[in-house]
């Protein structure tokens, strides 16, 4: 698999084990539109009894997500699960996703097509985009 943009990897969690289709319906769209493409995902649930189970997206009995990840390419694996599992209240999952931003390889490979070299590329976080807005106000 070639990658040539940059990848994230995002959880989140699902207080009382309560899924619902909404996510996977958002991320149909942003793979349909070409704006990422889902390199894996690992779905993490502990029972109120604190049983752990995880499931790979290919095992899923929703075969949207296995259609979304495709031909994975294994960055999740037992050792992921384990290690959020550790962190997991009882009652609750955690579905974690690897995503490739596939319109900036698309950006990315028309600045090379125009001899232009991509320099830097750094994630600004949320809270630091917050934090200068306050202050330049």
């Amino acid at each position: 698999m070639n990658i040539r943009a940059p990848v994230d990897m995002v959880l989140v969690e699902f207080p009382g084990n309560q899924f619902r289709g909404e996510i996977l319906a958002e991320l149909e769209r942003l793979v349909d539109d070409g704006t990422i493409r889902v390199l894996d995902a690992l779905l993490v649930r502990k029972d109120p009894d604190g049983t752990v189970t995880w499931l790979e997206a290919e095992d899923a009995d929703d075969d949207r997500l296995a259609r979304l990840v495709g031909d994975s390419i294994d960055l999740l694996a037992e050792e992921d699960a384990e290690a959020i599992a550790d962190e997991l209240e009882p009652n609750s999952s955690v579905g974690m996703l690897v995503f490739e931003h596939a319109w900036a390889g698309k950006l990315a490979g028309a600045i090379r097509g125009t001899e232009g070299r991509v320099l830097d590329w750094a994630r600004v976080p949320p809270a630091a985009i917050d934090q200068l807005a306050t202050t330049s106000n």
